[in-house]
């Protein structure tokens, strides 16, 4: 679900992100000074209500298996939505523009054309129709 868009300009990347629980009108990049291999590549942040500077989350560079194509994941961490998992893809439309899309559980298949689901005209147990169920009741 897109729920922001971030434009490059010449003072650098910003835009916003909202949905129902929170909306941040002025997020902007930073980009992040380590020698960690596993630091971020930018911090996202915005402007509190005082004008102060706070981050929201962080973003790494990433590359698609399939395509190679560049894109970001990350996060931001909200007080009403808690930690939302975001990737930031560029717009087909427009090369300044990236979209921010929360990024939604996915269901692994994991073999799921492999898995054997049992009979149901012939139980597991051996016993069939109400015979399955005789031991069952309470006389």
């Amino acid at each position: 679900m897109n729920i922001g868009e971030m434009i490059r300009n010449d003072k650098g990347v910003s835009g916003y992100i909202a949905e129902a629980g929170f909306d941040f009108p002025n997020v902007f990049l930073e980009k992040v000074q380590s020698d960690n291999p596993r630091a971020p590549l930018f911090n996202l942040k915005t402007r509190s209500p005082r004008g102060r500077v706070v981050r929201l989350g962080s973003i790494w560079e990433r590359a698609a298996k399939d395509s190679g194509e560049i894109y970001f994941g990350g996060y931001i961490d909200t007080t009403q939505s808690g930690f939302v998992p975001i990737r930031i893809f560029r717009s087909r439309q427009d090369d300044s523009v990236w979209n921010v899309v929360r990024r939604t559980a996915q269901r692994r298949r994991l073999e799921a054309d492999d898995i054997q689901l049992p009979d149901q005209r012939f139980p597991v147990d051996g016993r069939s129709g109400s015979d399955r169920f005789a031991d069952d009741r309470d006389d």
